[in-house]
């Protein structure tokens, strides 16, 4: 009898266990389609950059902020695109970023321009 309860216990745990994987009933959180295209810009000061993230600390709260980099990603200085290995850490940037589909930053254009001296 005991062995039947246990039995009976155990295809019960493997039926839900594969009900639960054929339809887990909940969804990760993902970019809302209405954001989808939307970029944003954050100004900061640029601690590393990296091949596949930058981080910058942002001028207005001062928090540390990661964002993705891809081949996309883009880099202006003054205007005209240059390659990432222009960008000094410590650089004033600003970072147009859109949100990806499981929620992270990724890294459109990385700007920056240097001081004129007059």
């Amino acid at each position: 009898m005991r062995g039947l309860v246990v039995l009976a216990v155990a295809a019960g745990v493997v039926l839900a266990q594969h009900r639960n994987a054929r339809n887990p009933g909940v969804e990760p959180p993902s970019a809302s389609p209405a954001f989808k295209d939307l970029v944003v810009k954050f100004d900061g000061t640029l601690k590393n950059l990296g091949k596949k993230e930058i981080l910058i600390e942002t001028d207005d709260t001062h928090e540390i902020m990661t964002f993705r980099r891809s081949k996309d990603t883009k880099f202006y200085e003054n205007g005209v695109e240059v390659k990432a290995t222009r960008f000094d850490l410590e650089s004033h940037v600003t970072i147009e970023a859109k949100q990806d589909p499981d929620s992270k930053l990724r890294a459109v254009a990385v700007r920056t321009s240097q001081a004129q001296s007059t």
